[in-house]
């Protein structure tokens, strides 16, 4: 480090440090300390904060840790230089967060607390690992742990070894070709209040369908077959007139927005996308189209998805307001699964009230008390 750098002005600062990595002759050491930076800031923002403390709840000093840290980049930092195990499992929850709207659902019909055995874990690892050499010639390697992110909730994170491959990279100054072995990262979620697990993996279908069986049959005790749950079908037609529910006043937002909506024409030949943009100040979008471009509002054009964002009040010293942002589709995906508990609550009554949802027809992955062994189907959706 140069002598005399100020740290208390962070404009200079930063552009100081930006010059002596610029200027550092160590190519290899420069190459590591890029990486590693790069890698500690990954979960610099909010879903990162909150996979970070999901990570470090059974550890008080990390969570202190965290807690007195001032930014997202800094908490990201921080975990990934003093407790590098749990940013890695940090990471594999943020990786659900962003990733976990794709994942497909399965009825397992079967409601027990998982076997978190080594015994258990590691017959899971087997039969994955034999799956895969069988039908792609790999896996010789596998790593999968299972944690309870919620009371009755729990996450299945597999990473299988891949073939062999051969990639051209810079090593320093010199192209070299390397050899690895990519990562076959998948996921798994189980709500053992509804017997419902979700599977994010690619592969399709039977990559899908080995994970769910061997999940039931080393981690649960029993063998089932998993049958897909096909999400049902929700009429988004109310939206042409906004999104017109007064209680989330009451609930504490201050503004509402119907952000997005998506449009099929009648004949399915023309599909338009439209957006409230933030010159409209934040004006819904079917007040804008009612104006700019009557014509699909008027029609018999289907409404085949849709964004509403919902404003808190910004908070004191602060003028930027907290926004939660719902999507949903005619094709039964939703985003709520993101939400906690009392906030999905809220979310879908909204949903019925504007007549997307019918009474009773939860989202919620966690609405009945955990009964051993019992057995049933869901009365839960998601995405």
């Amino acid at each position: 480090m140069p002598d005399g750098l100020a740290p208390g002005d962070a404009a200079d600062a930063n552009q100081t440090l930006v010059e002596v990595v610029k200027a550092w002759t160590d190519t290899d050491a420069r190459d590591r300390m890029a990486a590693n930076l790069m890698a500690s800031v990954s979960l610099g923002d909010e879903a990162g904060r909150q996979a970070m403390f999901e990570a470090a709840m059974a550890d008080p000093a990390a969570v202190t840790g965290l807690a007195l840290c001032q930014s997202d980049l800094q908490r990201s930092f921080w975990l990934y230089t003093h407790h590098p195990a749990l940013f890695e499992r940090a990471s594999d929850f943020d990786f659900w967060a962003h990733h976990g709207s794709q994942a497909q659902q399965y009825d397992l019909g079967v409601k027990r607390t998982p076997i978190d055995t080594e015994v258990a874990m590691a017959a899971l690892r087997q039969a994955i690992s034999a799956f895969y050499q069988r039908e792609r010639q790999c896996g010789d390697g596998c790593v999968a742990y299972l944690v309870e992110r919620s009371p009755g909730v729990y996450l299945l994170t597999v990473h299988v070894k891949d073939l062999a491959m051969l990639r051209l990279e810079f090593e320093g100054v010199v192209l070299k070709h390397r050899v690895g072995n990519p990562n076959i990262h998948m996921v798994l979620e189980y709500a053992q209040s509804t017997g419902v697990v979700r599977t994010l993996v690619r592969g399709g279908q039977k990559v899908q369908q080995m994970l769910v069986e061997a999940f039931a049959e080393h981690l649960l005790g029993v063998k089932a077959n998993a049958q897909k749950i096909k999400a049902p079908c929700l009429d988004l037609s109310t939206l042409r007139t906004g999104f017109d529910v007064p209680e989330v006043f009451d609930d504490g937002f201050s503004l509402v927005q119907l952000k997005s909506l998506t449009l099929l024409s009648p004949d399915g030949d023309l599909k338009i996308e439209c957006t409230a943009m933030q010159a409209s100040q934040q004006r819904s979008v079917h007040e804008l189209l009612k104006e700019k471009l009557p014509g699909p509002l008027e029609g018999h054009w289907a409404v085949t998805a849709a964004q509403v964002n919902l404003y808190y009040p910004p908070e004191p010293g602060r003028t930027r307001a907290k926004v939660v942002t719902i999507e949903v589709t005619s094709k039964g995906r939703l985003n709520l699964h993101k939400f906690d508990n009392k906030l999905q609550a809220q979310l879908e009554r909204y949903l019925v009230k504007v007549g997307i949802l019918q009474k009773g027809q939860t989202l919620s992955a966690q609405e009945l008390p955990p009964e051993a062994d019992a057995i049933s189907s869901p009365s839960a959706f998601e995405d």
